[in-house]
């Protein structure tokens, strides 16, 4: 639900992603004569570990790649044409918009900028290509909703800094959630997701958790023990149409701003400098985010609509710091008594994003002594998603439910995640059905040369 306390004015960089028509195929243009990038070296591992069969409702693929940037933009094309049907890209309106991207990037985010060259020779495109965006590769594109907490170092049982963080969406096609139609098919959105370790020549090696875009991060850590997650923030009402790629658009899109601070930040002060350092546009909801380190700093990223500026909301380094889909800056002097007092939490919404908060801010200022990793994960499980709901955008209410915990640990630099499989028999309490999850699954970075 929009949080109707809220009273800010718009900031022209919002938008919501709308699905357009297809777009010209690259090869419009007409292929160059590169050889075939089928078996790149860089590619050590394209797999996948949990399939859609036997009733499982979701995809999750392994991909390990190595080598120089350019190299890994090619293997990423590659991977995206093959395993998720990525046979096009978007047109800019102009090849000024397209070679100002390239300038852009060169400046502020070199790595990339070498990753799009590969890009765009996998589509048979030369690569200063300035026709076709060669920035993303996007498919079943939906949103990000979600709950999380950061434990320092101070606040475990390891002395370790771990996160823990649910996604949460809506498991059905973009038509559907756009209310396009009543019967749509294809792929459902946040159902072909990803774990993805890169270890390139430049730039920070890193391990991250994605789905809808290959070069979009949702959770992720990087061998300089700094991690990333990005979140829905209800506060940021969308108030333009932004195509997602290609088009007029310039600068780097917000969900990729988590891969640019992974691939070339080592701290949490570097992560705000990159935030303001860069121009973001919003092709989806308003996103916020939360930045953290092995030695205990965190900060909450997030625009204020009402001045355009980037406001930041820093951690205790002796407390858990909690983020749900509420602007933190506004609130972060609440008091779960403060939320319960102005009634800005309604009980009978139990995933609405004051509630959750209030829930999670419970669990971890009830709990005694340090948090192990097992406290980590039942406090999330406090505030799991199975339900019809009518938030984050969509215009009717939709089921929404778990997709996934993660339990990120920046001293190992290693993911501990629980998947979502599918739904379970009705429980006789509730009268919803259960989630049916994996066990925990350990994925450590294995990058020996941790900077």
């Amino acid at each position: 639900m929009f949080l109707k306390p809220i009273s800010m004015g718009p900031i022209i960089v919002l938008a919501i992603f709308l699905a357009t028509s297809a777009v010209e195929a690259s090869q419009t243009n007409g292929p160059v004569s590169y050889a075939s990038h089928s078996g790149t070296p860089s590619i050590i591992k394209d797999e996948v570990f949990i399939a859609k069969e036997n009733g499982t409702q979701v995809e999750w693929r392994h991909i390990v790649l190595k080598g120089n940037n350019t190299q890994i933009g090619m293997a990423q094309a590659e991977i995206a044409q093959r395993d998720y049907g990525v046979k096009s890209l978007k047109r800019y309106a102009d090849p000024v918009y397209g070679k100002a991207r390239q300038t852009y990037m060169e400046r502020n985010y070199p790595v990339m900028r070498e990753r799009m060259k590969g890009i765009a020779m996998a589509y048979g495109l030369s690569p200063d290509n300035a026709s076709f965006d060669t920035n993303t590769l996007s498919y079943d594109m939906g949103s990000i909703a979600c709950s999380m907490i950061y434990f320092p170092p101070e606040t475990t049982a390891n002395g370790h800094a771990i996160t823990s963080r649910n996604l949460e969406w809506y498991m059905v096609p973009m038509d559907l959630y756009l209310n396009r139609t009543e019967n749509a098919n294809g792929n459902r959105t946040s159902t072909r997701n990803f774990l993805l370790e890169i270890y390139p020549d430049q730039g920070y090696s890193t391990l991250a958790i994605g789905t809808s875009d290959l070069n979009i991060v949702i959770d992720g850590l990087n061998s300089a023990g700094l991690g990333i997650s990005l979140l829905v923030d209800e506060g940021m009402e969308p108030v333009l149409k932004m195509p997602l790629s290609g088009d007029r658009n310039s600068g780097i899109m917000s969900a990729q701003m988590t891969r640019l601070v992974l691939d070339t930040c080592r701290s949490v002060e570097e992560a705000k400098i990159a935030f303001l350092a860069n121009k973001e546009y919003f092709p989806m909801a308003g996103l916020h985010y939360m930045v953290y380190d092995s030695q205990g700093n965190s900060a909450i990223i997030e625009w204020n609509r009402t001045d355009g500026n980037l406001y930041f909301t820093d951690g205790n380094s002796s407390k858990p710091n909690i983020m749900t889909n509420h602007p933190m800056f506004i609130f972060s002097k609440y008091t779960s008594k403060d939320l319960l007092r102005d009634g800005l939490v309604p009980f009978d919404d139990t995933y609405d994003t004051f509630n959750r908060y209030v829930r999670l801010d419970n669990f971890t200022s009830s709990h005694m002594g340090k948090f192990s990793e097992e406290d980590a994960a039942a406090a999330l499980r406090e505030v799991f998603a199975n339900k019809m709901v009518m938030v984050e955008g969509a215009t009717k209410p939709l089921p929404i439910n778990t997709i996934y915990n993660a339990i990120l640990d920046l001293n190992e630099r290693s993911l501990n995640v629980k998947f979502y499989l599918k739904n379970g028999p009705v429980d006789p309490e509730t009268n919803e059905t259960t989630l049916v999850f994996t066990p925990y699954m350990t994925f450590k970075m294995n990058d020996s040369t941790q900077q």
